[in-house]
């Protein structure tokens, strides 16, 4: 029997509420009541954009009573910000850290002070550090460096990414290798929805939850965007999302550029699964 997915509801304070997700949900609090007993844990979480790793994150954090969060993200610039979630978990921890960030001081001065203001700590925090597959190099050299360290440490670390993202030499892939062999890593991916998942959403719309699903291949982003519309044409935002995410990729938008020209109807197995769609 399948788990099912997202649902809209207006009562959940996110406006959405979590169905589809309890198994990559029950593996987190299990990775949570580990780092709280000092066996540190740090978790790469997988999955598309749109995919609801954001919302999985958010869903824990209202869960774990009595845990200090610390949230920290890369941005999609062109020219990532060296170690920018370095400095969002420094705003967040104060202290030696901070001190350090403001000084300019050099990388390893910076490591340091973190892994040491980390291991002060007497009970458990969570770090979640999102979309690490826009991060700069210092950012992966951080990544390494807490995951040969964290074991010993009440920290569990979250690091989200896209794994459609990342081509074979990306320096993101070699990081993630490196970290694979380390005692406290552990992955875990978020898949799209099921069929079923996208027939709960779907319920009391109208709309046919098997064209849906073929549509959309089950992301939830897109399908959530398909029903506030209202219809099974795409809305712009789904297109904005396809050409937000391929812009870091030439090869993947030439093909778009390409397919633009054939006409309103194209077959489509990177972005959206082995469906025509009308864009």
């Amino acid at each position: 029997m399948p788990e099912v997915a997202w649902k809209l509801d207006a009562a959940d304070n996110q406006g959405m509420r979590l169905i589809e997700r309890e198994s990559q949900l029950a593996a987190l609090h299990q990775y949570a009541k580990e780092a709280s007993q000092g066996q540190g844990r740090l978790v790469l979480i997988s999955g598309e954009a749109g995919v609801g790793k954001s919302v999985l994150l958010e869903k824990l954090s209202t869960s774990l009573n009595g845990t200090r969060w610390l949230w920290a993200g890369c941005d999609g610039l062109f020219t990532p910000a060296a170690l920018g979630p370095l400095l969002d978990i420094a705003g967040q921890l104060d202290g030696e850290l901070l001190g350090l960030c403001r000084a300019e001081a050099k990388r390893d001065q910076l490591y340091g002070a973190l892994l040491r203001q980390l291991g002060d700590l007497q009970a458990l925090t969570v770090i979640a550090i999102e979309d690490v597959d826009w991060a700069d190099e210092a950012t992966l050299d951080l990544l390494s460096y807490l995951g040969r360290r964290i074991q010993h440490l009440r920290v569990l670390l979250l690091v989200t990414y896209r794994e459609e993202a990342l081509v074979a030499n990306d320096p993101l892939r070699l990081t993630l290798g490196g970290l694979a062999s380390q005692r406290a890593t552990r992955r875990l991916s978020v898949p799209t929805l099921s069929t079923a998942g996208v027939a709960t959403l779907a319920r009391g719309t109208g709309i046919d939850a098997t064209e849906l699903h073929r549509l959309t291949a089950g992301n939830p982003f897109f399908v959530t965007e398909v029903l506030q519309a209202g219809t099974d044409v795409l809305p712009a935002s789904f297109r904005d999302a396809v050409l937000a995410r391929t812009r870091m990729l030439p090869p993947a938008r030439d093909a778009l550029d390409t397919a633009a020209l054939i006409g309103p109807r194209m077959q489509s197995q990177q972005m959206c699964g082995s469906s025509t769609i009308r864009l």
